[in-house]
């Protein structure tokens, strides 16, 4: 099980990744700086977290600003639950919690089977600028904590063998 986030900000990728590890309270994270495409890795309780830089070359066109990407790899596999709900759900969360948070724009996939075939397309979050934490739900002038953008449109997904 996994999942995606694209994250578009001017931070380094060393900055990011202390700023995702104090949010998340992570421990420690290595940083492998001689690979092609530089990453910091975190790894607690079965979940292995990236926080990586992409190329542009190997980014997703309705993503292609997003220069970081954070990965959640999760080994819950000898079990009998569907994750996929999981999952499905953990994403666009914590896409929106590190919108919020650490006032980055984030994006992440969301999936559908169609016949044989997959697609999918891009939702996408940043922090509004015009909330106001001291207004209640309901109360005048109350605006969402997050802008959530219209989605991309469907496409199919190229599977690579």
């Amino acid at each position: 099980m996994s999942f995606q986030i694209c994250i578009k900000t001017d931070k380094s990728l060393q900055q990011l990744a202390t700023e995702i590890r104090e949010l998340l309270s992570l421990p420690p994270f290595t940083l492998d700086s001689l690979a092609e495409e530089p990453y910091c890795q975190f790894d607690m309780l079965g979940i292995l977290v990236l926080i990586r830089y992409v190329l542009e070359d190997d980014r997703e066109p309705e993503v292609k600003d997003y220069h970081y990407y954070f990965d959640g790899q999760m080994s819950f596999t000898e079990h009998e639950i569907d994750t996929d709900a999981m999952e499905y759900n953990l994403q666009p969360y914590y896409a929106q919690l590190l919108a919020f948070r650490l006032d980055l724009e984030t994006a992440c996939y969301e999936k559908k089977r169609v016949g044989q075939h997959w697609q999918i397309r891009y939702c996408y979050y940043k922090k509004n600028p015009d909330w106001n934490p001291n207004l209640l739900f309901g109360e005048p002038g109350w605006v969402p904590a997050i802008l959530v953008d219209a989605p991309g449109p469907w496409r199919s997904m190229h599977t690579i063998f």
